[in-house]
C-alpha cells in the first residue's frame, strides 16, 4: 500500500502533530480514569484486529496479508498514519483513500437532496472539492464552514432565511434553532436569484440556474435583514456566520460530529462533560484542524479498545 497524504500533512502539521502527543496523552489519561473510576481498564485491540478497523475506516477496505505483517509492531500513531497516509486505490476515484472515505461519510450530512433544483452537477462538484480541502490541504474547517454558508449548493437547497438558519444551526452547531432565534433568519435576507426566470429543463445546461447574489439594496426595503442573536445584533449573512462560528458550540459540535463516525456512540455526556470540553478547546488551539481530530481520536483508547469493550 502506497503512502502519500500523511507525508504532506506530517509536513503541515508539524506543530499539531508535534503537540498531539501531549494533548493525546491527556485525553488518554481522562478516559483511562473514567475508566478506573468505574472498576474496568483499557484493554487494546489486538494488532490485527486494530489494524483491520483503520484500515477499514481510513481506506475502505480490509488490510492486505502484507499491510498486516508491515504494521505488526506499530504504535497506535503509527498505525494511523500508516493507513491514513494511502495514495488513491482503484476504488477511491483518483482521490486519497483517507479523502475518499470521509468525503463518503460527509455525504451524509452534506450531500444528500430529493429536490430537482438542488442537482446541478457544478454545485455539488463545488461543495465536494471544498470539502476535500478539509483532509487534503488541511483548510481550517472554520473557514470551510464560512465558505459552505453562503455556497451555491446551500443557498438552493435551503432558499429562505429561516430555512437556512435552522438548517447552519443543525449542520455546525448540532442542534435546530429554538423558536426564539429563528429571526437570525433575516441575516440571510437580501440574496436574489440571479435568472428566476431559468426553466428547469436548463438546470444542468446553464450556469444561471439557481444561482443566487446577494443584494444588500433589498434590505430595508424589500425584506428584513435586521436580527439579534445571543443579544448581539446583525444585518447580514457574514454577520450571522461570524455569530455561529465564534459560539463555544460550534466547535462542540464538531467534535461530536468525528467523535460520533469513529466510535460509533454519542460522546459522554453529563456523567463526563470534560472529553467534550477537552477536545472542542484543542480543536480551537489546532486552528480547526480536522485532520488533528481525527488522528486524535483514532489514537485514543476510545478508539483503540477491543472490540468487545467499546
Amino acid at each position: 500500500m502506497k503512502r502519500k497524504l500523511f507525508v504532506v500533512l506530517s509536513i503541515v502539521l508539524a506543530g499539531s502533530i508535534a503537540s498531539a502527543a501531549g494533548i493525546n496523552g491527556a485525553l488518554g489519561e481522562l478516559i483511562t480514569g473514567f475508566l478506573s473510576d468505574r472498576g474496568s481498564s483499557v484493554q487494546r485491540a489486538p494488532q490485527s484486529q486494530l489494524a483491520r478497523r483503520m484500515s477499514i475506516d481510513f481506506t475502505g477496505v480490509v488490510p492486505s496479508l502484507n499491510d498486516i505483517e508491515a504494521t505488526n509492531a506499530m504504535s497506535s500513531e503509527e498505525l494511523f498514519d500508516y493507513f491514513a497516509g494511502a495514495e488513491s486505490m482503484p476504488h477511491t476515484n483518483g482521490l486519497p483513500a483517507y479523502a475518499w472515505v470521509a468525503l463518503l461519510r460527509d455525504a451524509d450530512d452534506f450531500l444528500f437532496s430529493n429536490s430537482v433544483q438542488f442537482s446541478q452537477v457544478s454545485h455539488i462538484q463545488e461543495f465536494q472539492s471544498q470539502l476535500a480541502r478539509l483532509y487534503i490541504e488541511d483548510w481550517s474547517y472554520q473557514e470551510f464552514t464560512r465558505w459552505a454558508l453562503t455556497s451555491q449548493m446551500f443557498l438552493n437547497r435551503f432558499p429562505s432565511g429561516a430555512d437556512r438558519a435552522n438548517a447552519a444551526f443543525f449542520l455546525f452547531l448540532g442542534r435546530d434553532s429554538f423558536t426564539s432565534e429563528v429571526p437570525v433568519g433575516n441575516m440571510w435576507n437580501g440574496y436574489v436569484l440571479r435568472n428566476p426566470n431559468l426553466d428547469a429543463s436548463d438546470s444542468e445546461t446553464s450556469s444561471d440556474y439557481h444561482v443566487y447574489d446577494y443584494a444588500p439594496s433589498r434590505c430595508g426595503t424589500e425584506v428584513v435583514c435586521e436580527a439579534e442573536l445571543w443579544s448581539q445584533v446583525g444585518s447580514s449573512p457574514q454577520d450571522a456566520i461570524d455569530l455561529i462560528v465564534a459560539s463555544p458550540l460550534f466547535a462542540e459540535a464538531a467534535v461530536d460530529r468525528y467523535w460520533q463516525r469513529l466510535i460509533g456512540t454519542p460522546l459522554p455526556g453529563v456523567n463526563f462533560p470534560i472529553i467534550r470540553t477537552t477536545l472542542a478547546n484543542n480543536f480551537v488551539a489546532n486552528n480547526y484542524s480536522v485532520n488533528w481530530l481525527i488522528r486524535e481520536i483514532a489514537t485514543s483508547p476510545a478508539y483503540t479498545q477491543e472490540m468487545m469493550f467499546r
